[in-house]
């Protein structure tokens, strides 16, 4: 049942009614929200173009097909990243991660292609991340990407100085990294806002980079037994939220040094001295209305600037979103506990939708209803529809 006001309302001039002849039906895929003043939606081999507005997004009718140079075939990317001041946009092949796609969002045409190579040796990737939290409203060329048991940092930049446009393909430039002897079984990834890097493996694993390097996790939280799915940071690196099918983990990554010195595990080994985690599971009484299906995509609230709190987490799972008091996570008491005494908290909201929700996102702190509230305004996709979910204005 849900409180705190929230509406849930379609989103304005729905998006079908502008979509061109033929696409009625459609799937969606995934969506990409922007900080600046656009969106984009994921719809079989198609990015649909939203306008952000406060509480979520509208439709603008425009959409492109992603067609990759020399007249490949259209595809449906696997992975979308928005950067260079959110006027370009890098989609990740399908067929294993070995291209990337770089995009013109302003024309809406793929304008290179390239290749993940190191030492001349293909390097797929299986997901990418912008440096910091906020990189994407940056001009930089640079970006992080995992493998199955790697970690790179890439240059766009082409070793001459000059990226080679609507060639096929061009080769990446590796600029640092880490490849594991053996399979860590890497599965996703977030940044911080000073560019710590949290992974998470399907051994549930949670590895904490510094800022400095990646050649080597300075911490390595253990996982509870299911994969890691979903990984993300506040933007000030204190937390970290990892995803499974069964439970969400709250991880604080703060601890005092041997001389009483606040850190975190991203500079430095937290070993024994490492808060125990909290636990974010649904209540037994909600599996039967939940159909048995996984926790998805957990997140933060978005917020891309220092001082701002994250206040909020949410989450996907079948037909539902579920919402959790980031404020209350923090302060909860070990009243219920589950997986060998960690406290655990069942105290959340649902939002039932009529069809399987593919994604729900938190709108930027720029477009929360009120501005700088950083609230609970989110866009929830499902498989045929987008969603504004707001405050009460």
């Amino acid at each position: 049942m849900l409180h705190c006001g929230i509406q849930v309302r379609p989103v304005k001039e729905e998006i079908r009614r502008d979509r061109p002849a033929g696409q009625a039906g459609k799937e969606v895929h995934g969506v990409r929200l922007g900080a600046g003043d656009r969106s984009y939606l994921v719809r079989d081999k198609q990015i649909e173009v939203l306008k952000n507005v406060y509480g979520g997004v509208q439709s603008t009718g425009v959409s492109f097909d992603v067609t990759p140079p020399k007249g490949q075939q259209s595809f449906t990317p696997n992975k979308l990243m928005l950067m260079n001041r959110e006027r370009r946009m890098n989609m990740l092949s399908p067929s294993g991660g070995q291209n990337l796609y770089h995009t013109d969002i302003e024309t809406g045409k793929v304008v290179s292609e390239w290749s993940f190579k190191k030492d001349g040796v293909d390097a797929g990737m299986i997901d990418l991340a912008n440096e910091t939290r906020g990189a994407q409203l940056d001009d930089r060329d640079t970006f992080l990407g995992i493998g199955n048991k790697r970690i790179a940092r890439w240059d766009m930049r082409a070793p001459e100085g000059v990226v080679q446009e609507l060639s096929s393909p061009s080769v990446m430039t590796w600029d640092g990294g880490h490849d594991y002897k053996t399979d860590v079984a890497f599965n996703c990834m977030a940044t911080s806002g000073d560019g710590y890097v949290v992974i998470g493996s399907d051994d549930g694993q949670i590895r904490l980079y510094g800022n400095k390097t990646l050649t080597r996790a300075n911490t390595a939280i253990p996982g509870l037994g299911g994969p890691i799915t979903a990984v993300d940071v506040t933007y000030d690196g204190k937390w970290v939220l990892a995803t499974t099918k069964n439970y969400l983990m709250v991880v604080k990554t703060t601890y005092k040094d041997k001389g009483g010195k606040e850190t975190n595990g991203f500079k430095s080994k937290m070993g024994a001295r490492a808060p125990a985690p909290r636990l974010l599971r649904l209540k037994a009484e909600d599996q039967p209305l939940l159909q048995g299906a996984p926790l998805r995509q957990g997140k933060f609230t978005w917020v891309t600037e220092a001082g701002r709190d994250e206040r909020w987490i949410v989450a996907s799972c079948g037909n539902h979103t579920v919402l959790w008091n980031f404020g209350q996570v923090k302060l909860a008491e070990p009243t219920t506990t589950s997986y060998g005494g960690l406290t655990t908290c069942t105290n959340y909201h649902l939002i039932k939708k009529q069809e399987s929700v593919v994604d729900s996102v938190f709108v930027h702190d720029n477009y929360a209803n009120s501005p700088g509230a950083n609230d609970t305004s989110m866009v929830v996709v499902t498989k045929h529809q987008v969603w504004s979910l707001a405050d009460d204005d």
